[in-house]
This record gives C-alpha cells, structure tokens and sequence, in this order.
C-alpha cells in the first residue's frame, strides 16, 4: 500500500468517529433549534411569530455560549499536540499524566467563564428587543450548567483520540442525542418553555456525552499515574493554548459580532441568519474533526521524528477536507429551500434564509480548509500563527467587508455572510501556507 493511502486510511479511521462525535454535538444545537422552530405549533398555542422568536433567542444564546466555551476549549485543547506526541513517543503514562492536568485545567478556566456567561445572560434584554433578549437570557442561564461538563469532555476526548480509542467517541455522541431530543421537544413544546426547554435540554445532553467519555477514560487498566494538580504542567499547556484560545475566540466571536449586528436587522433577519449558520456548521463539524485527526496524526509524526510522515499527514487532511466540503458546497446551491425547512416551519424565515446559504456554500472550502490546517498546526504546537491568522482574517478583512456590504450598501445579512466568507478564505490561505512551509523541516516537540 501507498504511503498515501496508508495515510488517507489512518485519517478516515481516526476522523470518522471524531466526526460522528462534533456532529452530535452540534446536533443538539441543531436539533434544539428545529424544535424551537415549532414554538407555537405544538403543544401550548401561543401567538403567531412565537416560532420565529424563539429561533432568533435560540441561535442568539448559542452564538454566545459557544464565543464564551471556545475560549475555555482553547486552553483545554492545547493538551492535544502534548498528548499525541507522548504516545508518538511511547510515553502512555506520560500521557495519561497530561490528560489529569487537561481534566484540572477544564475546572480551573470553567469557573471565571461561568460568571463570565451568566453577566452576559442577564445584560441581554437591555440590548436586544424585549422578547428575543428575555428568551435568549432564559437560553443561556439554562446551557450554563453544561459549561465545565463540555470542557471536562473535551480533556477526555482529547486523550481517548490520542490513543486511537474511537469507541466511546460514538456511544457519547449516540447517548447524547438520545438524551436530548425527546427531553427538547418535551420541555420546549409540549410544558411551553420554549427556548429555555431547549437550552435545559442541551444541558442534560452535554452531562450524558461526558458522562459516557469519562467512563472509558477510568476503565483504561493499568494506567496508574500522578493525579494531583501541576502548574509546571499547566503553564506548559497555556504556552499553547493560550494562543488557541484567542485564535477560537476570535472566529466564534467574529460570528458572534455578526450574529448581533444581523439582530439589528429584526427578528427575522436573526432568526434566517441562526438557521444558514448552524446548516453551514453541520459542515464545518466533519472539517473540525478531521483536522482533530490531522492535529493527532501530525502529532504522532513528530513524536517519532518522522519528517515526511508529518508533511503528509497534514497535507492528506487538508486535501481530503477540501474535496469533502466541496460536496457540501454542491448541496447547499441545490437544495437551499429544503435544507432551511428542517430547522423552522416559518416560510418568511426559509426564503430570507435561502439567500445566506448560498453565501455559504460560496465558502464551504475556504472554512474546511482553515479548520484542518489550523489542526495540523496545532499538532506542531504551533497555535501563534493560527491567532495572528484569524485575528487578521476577520477582523482585518472579514468584518469590515461585511459592516460595509451590510449597512453601507444595504445588502443586509447577505453582506456581511459575503464579509465572513472573505475572511474565512483569507485565514485558510494563510495557514495552508505556514504548515507548507513548517513541515519542510523536522519540528521540535511542544
């Protein structure tokens, strides 16, 4: 077999349940809205347009609560390239040694978020209009109990795809779903919650995922190692993920911006706009995962001082996302109308939502790209350049562009999605070519 195929077969083993898993967590998200999306249909009758409300509060706390998680996610993530180039190495009770201190630090950088996200929720109804605002408080407050549980997953998560441990990665991801969508339709339709239904719901679903991951991380035998708390350690995971940190704040929260400056536009507006988001988010959870897998094969790499095996792993990933997200592309051009009508039952949402899908499907590649080469980078330990990437992408170009197509030439939510689009291509460009470049030589350990 090819050193190529080879290669590709690794990454489709390791990527394919790693995508199953970000597919299910976004499912809930998904899943949460489409219910929503029948506020005032089902169950307890409410007043018409309670739908469409509910959609824009739902997709308004989401946007919010993951800018918040993501920055948290960042330092916990920035165990990965530790973690794969231990076990490169053959360092297993090293490894499980830095998974205890990832466990420790989700804990430690869950407890500022919290408050963090809890002041947010309850300044929303001063800025947005008095319904949406309320319903996206009520949203948030429900999800935050989830906040240290998802990090707390994403640490076992970490280790367990690390080891080539896929199994419990797809019973989370099954377990999860199972939990949540009955618990959603319940509490948001048939008690009349709403959108804080759905943000309770999301929360028991997120507890079962970690439940279930934590479990196969303490059934591992004969991995005795040191549990207590390291700050050598923890300093060591910031130097990396820090960076990380600000690189997934800065794209979730360019979203986040946009997210709340389409809310100037109406309900509606926001409603379309939090309907084209989570479909193009589908997407980007399989490029997500499959730069999870670039980031662990990458790291293997290094850990064994193999040269060309790191170039190619990270290259295969990046030219296997690309082909995959150009599918996707395809999908969105043709079925626009159809794919907006499983998450909302309101028409003037589905045909304002058409629109910004096909904005979306304009940069399904550039979005796949940067998140797989921004995974194989951080399986060099190189989450500065990803930073410095996404800071310029978005903010230097991505939303500039957009506050001006939007409110300058009037094109509304459709220009700034064309605004994102331009910023997301740029920081795939700019990443693409840094692993280019770095993976020409051998790379140190993080």
């Amino acid at each position: 077999m090819s050193p190529l195929r080879s290669e590709l077969r690794s990454l489709w083993k390791l990527a394919a349940p790693l995508a199953v898993l970000q597919l299910a967590h976004s499912a809930i998200g998904a899943v949460g809205t489409a219910i929503v999306g029948r506020y005032g249909r089902v169950g307890v009758v409410l007043e018409p347009g309670a739908g469409e409300r509910a959609v824009a509060a739902v997709g308004l706390g989401n946007v919010l609560y993951f800018a918040v998680a993501t920055l948290g996610l960042g330092f916990v993530l920035g165990f990965d390239p530790l973690l794969a180039q231990a076990i490169g190495a053959g360092e297993r009770g090293e490894a499980r040694r830095i998974a205890w201190q990832a466990g420790w630090m989700s804990l430690l950088v869950s407890i500022p978020l919290t408050g963090a996200l809890a002041a947010i929720a309850f300044a929303l109804p001063a800025f947005m209009e008095q319904g949406t605002g309320a319903e996206a408080r009520d949203y948030l407050l429900a999800h935050l109990p989830s906040l240290w549980p998802f990090l707390l997953a994403a640490a076992a998560r970490a280790y367990l795809q690390a080891r080539d441990i896929v199994r419990p990665l797809l019973v989370g991801a099954v377990v999860a779903n199972v939990v949540h969508a009955p618990l959603a339709w319940w509490l948001a339709l048939e008690l009349g919650w709403g959108a804080a239904g759905a943000g309770w719901a999301a929360s028991a679903g997120t507890l079962a995922m970690m439940a279930v991951l934590l479990a196969a991380f303490f059934q591992l035998p004969g991995e005795a190692s040191a549990r207590s708390i390291d700050p050598a350690m923890l300093r060591r995971a910031a130097r990396v993920g820090g960076p990380l940190a600000l690189q997934l704040f800065a794209e979730v929260g360019a979203f986040a911006l946009a997210t709340i400056f389409v809310g100037v536009l109406g309900e509606r507006a926001l409603a379309s706009h939090h309907v084209a988001l989570t479909l193009s988010s589908l997407s980007f959870q399989v490029a997500l995962a499959i730069g999870a897998a670039a980031s662990v094969r990458v790291g293997h790499a290094i850990g064994r001082e193999d040269v060309p095996g790191t170039r190619r792993a990270g290259l295969t990933a990046i030219g296997a996302g690309a082909v995959f997200m150009a599918g996707c592309a395809l999908l969105f051009v043709a079925l626009p109308a159809e794919l907006a009508g499983t998450l909302t039952a309101e028409p003037p949402v589905i045909a304002a939502a058409v629109p910004l899908l096909l904005v979306a499907a304009a940069f399904q590649i550039g979005d796949g790209i940067q998140a797989i080469a921004a995974g194989a980078l951080r399986g060099a330990g190189d989450t500065r350049t990803t930073m410095l990437a996404n800071l310029l992408g978005h903010y230097a170009i991505g939303l500039p562009v957009g506050l001006g197509l939007c409110f300058g030439l009037g094109w509304g939510a459709s220009g700034l999605w064309w605004g994102l689009s331009a910023g997301l291509c740029a920081v795939g460009a700019l990443l693409s070519v840094r692993f280019w470049r770095l993976s020409r030589r051998p790379i140190a350990r993080a």
